[in-house]
């Protein structure tokens, strides 16, 4: 089935897995995702971009509803959080995830390209890791601003997923170098394919601040995460024991950074990768995998864990008063 551009539909819905699947791949059934930020950090931006202005606030792209859920600890009491999703089993999921909160929560299905709710409605308008998914990564923040009230904030969080490769190929055991440089390059391919079939851009995270300087946000401020996704053994910390968890229950997926086998060929190839080579990119890549699993559960692997997140911000301008 087609989307409305033309493009394949089923190659671009969760990167090409069935809804149960995808949520164990993107760890929506735990806390993992959670990890991705200090709760001081949240607190600090908080306080910077003023959320104790925000009582109507609206989560782009929902997906079991962590981000919004998380950014309603640092919301006034009386707040109320209405989250969007295209999935309605990851809906479903946040309805029961947003009992353990004592905010209002409301969710609904629609798309970030279109979202369902009239001009100027809420007061703050958020996404995390959705632009890196969506065609057009400018068209979404342009809807998030359209239902931002006047004055109120767009505040987008997401990565460098190039870069994050990059990181996380550094730990120990360490790999060959040769090898290494041939799973960026497979990555980068991935990444074009994925911006020339209208599925995102996964290196979006550095653009943010010129997206929306480019839509007009007044004050367009960025920053970065102060996580890194260490692994240290024992692996004791409270982060490190949900990303063994989170690690665990993707066990046998065949799954990379950009989705399935058939995804992940299907973006290689309209990124301009060699068909000849794929067969032996894949396993390479499957093969490092495995070799991280194997140390990991050996008590071996041991790495920083670099993580490249930003956290974007801009408000809306004021209207500006009819002349006469």
């Amino acid at each position: 089935m087609g989307t409305k551009d033309g493009r394949e539909e089923g190659s671009a819905k969760n990167l090409g897995f069935d809804a149960a699947s995808y949520t164990a791949l993107a760890g929506f059934d735990s806390d993992w995702r959670d990890t991705w930020w200090h709760q001081d950090t949240l607190e600090l931006m908080a306080r910077r971009l003023g959320f104790g202005e925000a009582r109507r606030v609206l989560d782009v792209g929902c997906g079991a509803g962590h981000w919004g859920q998380r950014l309603s600890t640092l919301l006034p009491p009386d707040a109320e959080v209405v989250g969007v999703d295209h999935e309605p089993a990851f809906l479903e999921a946040a309805r029961e995830r947003a009992e353990r909160f004592p905010h209002a929560f409301t969710y609904r299905e629609g798309d970030a390209l279109a979202l369902p709710f009239e001009d100027d409605r809420f007061d703050l308008v958020t996404c995390q890791t959705v632009l890196i998914h969506v065609a057009d990564a400018a068209a979404a923040l342009r809807e998030m601003a359209r239902v931002t009230r006047p004055g109120g904030l767009v505040l987008a969080a997401e990565p460098n997923n190039l870069a994050n490769a990059l990181l996380f190929e550094l730990g120990e055991p360490e790999a060959p170098f040769e090898a290494i440089v041939e799973r960026l390059r497979f990555a980068r391919a991935c990444i074009a394919g994925k911006r020339a079939l209208g599925q995102g851009d996964a290196t979006v995270g550095e653009r943010l601040l010129l997206l929306m300087q480019d839509l007009g946000l007044a004050a367009p401020e960025v920053y970065k995460n102060d996580r890194c996704a260490r692994w240290l053994p024992p692996y004791d910390t409270p982060a490190e024991r949900l990303q063994v968890a989170q690690l665990a229950s993707t066990e046998g997926m065949e799954a990379g950074l950009f989705g399935d086998r058939a995804t992940t060929e299907r973006l290689y190839r309209a990124g301009g990768g060699d068909p000849a080579r794929f067969d032996a990119l894949w396993e390479g890549a499957r093969a490092r995998d495995r070799e991280v699993r194997a140390a990991v559960e050996a008590g071996t692997y041991r790495t920083t864990g670099g993580l490249s997140m930003y956290l974007a911000a801009g408000r809306k301008p004021a209207a500006q008063p009819e002349d006469g």
